[in-house]
């Protein structure tokens, strides 16, 4: 559990740059540019960024020295990831006052700037990840897990503001389906990538056989994988069905695919402690 600032930070951010995008795009599909991103969604995407580097702080040992993380933004991709997490916050806090002002000029412009950093922030946030020293970790299985995040938790977060706390300006809901099944599609490959990944790799010497290694490995990511597809079809089908009776379903659907996503990424940390680093 000593992981769990690390799984908080990545979460929190991922979430946050996936609403705002899949806010844009339901905005943009529906062909008004000039519509301004909802406060509501601007307050949530905040405050997941500042979750995510709160608890991004408490990794640290000594947090005073954080402002030194970006001081080797040309050679560091931590430097970058804070930098860009940073102007993506930024972009949001410069949105939000536009949008409390309900000022135009240059609205397209900032939502597209932030976006960009969102995204490089995600990108950057899995180079990170990208070590030599951790098989599991240096492959692009990374990078598809942290984008299939930002999908799926993502779509199913802005279809329960749209239902429940936002008036409906996206109509119908299916641009955000369609991101959730991108996602699904996305966490699915990532998971069976590092499997096959995980059984090449020399590193997993921590199991008592090969045979443990295997069946151990194997259920763990197809109970995962079914998980997934079980609960983002329940949500899909409550969704599109939006019922006072199929509400109850979303939220838990929501909450599951929250909890597997929870266990995913601890799973994701694990491999990197079970090798001893």
């Amino acid at each position: 559990m000593h992981n769990i600032s690390l799984v908080i930070f990545t979460l929190s951010i991922q979430t946050s740059v996936g609403i705002f995008g899949a806010t844009l795009f339901n905005i943009h599909v529906m062909g008004d540019a000039m519509v301004q991103t909802p406060l509501a969604i601007l307050s949530t995407c905040l405050a997941l960024v500042a979750l995510g580097l709160i608890s991004a702080m408490a990794h640290l040992a000594n947090p005073k020295r954080a402002p030194h993380a970006v001081s080797n933004i040309s050679h560091s991709w931590l430097s970058r990831e804070i930098v860009t997490i940073n102007l993506f916050a930024a972009g949001i806090v410069l949105l939000w006052i536009y949008t409390f002002a309900d000022l135009k000029k240059g609205l397209f412009f900032i939502e597209a700037a932030t976006l960009i950093f969102g995204i490089s922030a995600i990108f950057t946030m899995s180079r990170v990840y990208r070590l030599k020293a951790v098989p599991v970790w240096n492959s692009i299985a990374t990078p598809i897990d942290f984008f299939g995040t930002l999908l799926l938790l993502s779509s199913a977060a802005s279809t329960i503001l749209n239902k429940f706390v936002l008036e409906k300006i996206y109509e119908p809901s299916l641009t955000l389906l369609m991101i959730l099944s991108l996602g699904l599609c996305l966490k699915v490959a990532a998971i069976f990538l590092t499997r096959s990944i995980q059984h090449r790799s020399k590193n997993q010497f921590w199991y008592k056989s090969s045979r443990d290694k295997v069946d151990a490995q194997t259920s763990t990511h197809l109970l995962r994988a079914g998980l997934y597809i079980t609960f983002v079809t329940l949500f899909s089908a409550a969704d599109l069905a939006m019922t006072d009776f199929s509400i109850f379903f979303v939220l838990i659907s929501f909450g599951v695919i929250m909890i597997i996503e929870t266990w995913n990424r601890f799973c994701f940390y694990d491999s990197f402690c079970r090798i001893g680093l």
